[in-house]
């Protein structure tokens, strides 16, 4: 499950790298013109590392439900083995 789930993260980033260039590429003149100088250069860099940073919070959250979610679920179906196990080594004796 986990190397399915690396496969599919792998993915997805490889089509957003693909993607991205393209899009801000397809901007307007003047726009392109503005970033070429380099006061628009820095522009751009500050509004990549922003993008990055406003998008760590939603990360971040999403990760620790996920990591608790795949914690319960792996709790509860070891809970459920054990009791299985029980009620077959009692059925035996």
């Amino acid at each position: 499950m986990t190397r399915h789930c690396g496969v599919i993260l792998v993915t997805v980033l490889g089509a957003l790298a693909l993607v991205g260039p393209e899009s801000a590429a397809a901007q307007c003149a003047m726009c392109r013109r503005a970033f070429a100088s380099p006061e628009g250069q820095q522009l751009v860099a500050a509004f990549r590392s922003g993008i990055l940073f406003l998008l760590a919070a939603p990360v971040a959250s999403f990760a620790t439900v996920a990591l608790l979610a795949v914690r319960r679920q792996r709790r509860h179906h070891a809970t459920r083995e054990g009791e299985s196990g029980r009620a077959s080594a009692g059925a035996r004796a």
